[in-house]
């Protein structure tokens, strides 16, 4: 079971940088005012809460040795960086219009 747990604390966070990234993206191109200020804001807070949820499940997998212990660690890590790329792109959202993107 913690093999599981430190594999889903490493795959989540791409998946949900990708996931934030494409259902922003797409609106845009059909219609740029869909996906304009507090949309765009609430969903990367939400991708930010589920990055951190990651993080945790990661960290408490992380103690001890064997290959779950460090899937579980690139899984925090991995957390940290993408949670840094949601954040971004989540500012970048809130300060330029969409129809400016």
């Amino acid at each position: 079971m913690s093999a599981a747990r430190a594999w889903l604390a490493l795959v989540v966070p791409p998946l949900v940088w990708y996931v934030q990234q494409q259902g922003l993206a797409g609106p845009l191109r059909i219609n740029c005012h869909v996906a304009d200020g507090w949309p765009a804001v609430v969903w990367g807070v939400a991708s930010l809460v589920c990055c951190a949820g990651s993080a945790a499940l990661g960290w408490s997998q992380a103690r001890g040795a064997g290959l779950a212990a460090w899937v579980a660690r690139l899984g925090v890590a991995g957390a940290g960086v993408f949670s840094v790329a949601i954040a971004f792109g989540t500012l970048a959202a809130a300060l330029v219009p969409a129809c400016a993107r």
